[in-house]
């Protein structure tokens, strides 16, 4: 099966990404951070066979993420809102003939490259695959063909946006399943809880050893 990953960011800078941790963390550790976080998920990217690419928030310094991601696709974010700029992107991608495409966020220092399979894993069998996060979030989203209704959910980032999207999804008559659970890092508790399970060897654990963070 021609398959496709969706790394779906913006390029990391001082004061314009992981914002929520500015209480705890400096801009540029921020910053830093993040950019820690892309280089782990490329490396989980690279164990799955599957075609890489990054659609990024529309930025003129875009090309920074070719460091880390050498051999992606490159496509900007279009969209008024979250959700249509996903939709837009799945949709461009399965139009360049792949069989599935999975997108995910960037805020995940422990998914593996298993988390990746079991979305795909779904789609064998489902129209929709999706992976929960525990606050009521998901953190990758996957389809066989592009379906607009399952963006049409209202408060992203909200602990209801997981259950919405199994609703939109269902009301469409679409078949739902669900990935591995996998938990993203927005606040200073997830920041906190990460220190103790980070993977060892990872640029993330480096990147906390460096700050002297946990």
């Amino acid at each position: 099966m021609k398959r496709a990953v969706i790394c779906f960011t913006r390029v990391p800078k001082p004061g314009a990404t992981k914002t929520r941790l500015l209480p705890v963390l400096k801009p540029q550790q921020c910053a830093d951070l993040h950019w820690a976080f892309l280089k782990d998920l490329a490396d989980t990217y690279r164990e799955v066979d599957a075609h890489l690419f990054v659609a990024y928030t529309p930025d003129a310094d875009w090309e920074s993420l070719k460091t880390v991601f050498p051999h992606a696709g490159f496509y900007p974010q279009k969209g008024n809102d979250l959700g249509e700029r996903m939709y837009r992107v799945i949709r461009k991608i399965l139009e360049l003939g792949y069989e599935s495409a999975v997108l995910t966020g960037t805020d995940l220092p422990m998914m593996t490259a298993a988390h990746l399979e079991s979305g795909f894993a779904v789609l064998e069998e489902k129209d929709i695959a999706i992976g929960p996060t525990s606050d009521g979030g998901y953190y990758l989203i996957g389809m066989k063909k592009p379906c607009r209704e399952v963006f049409r959910v209202e408060g992203y980032g909200g602990a209801s946006v997981f259950e919405s999207t199994v609703t939109a999804a269902e009301d469409a008559g679409l078949s739902v399943g669900l990935a591995l659970t996998c938990d993203d890092v927005d606040t200073p508790g997830d920041l906190w809880d990460l220190t103790k399970t980070v993977r060892p060897g990872s640029h993330t654990e480096k990147f906390l050893k460096q700050e002297g963070i946990g």
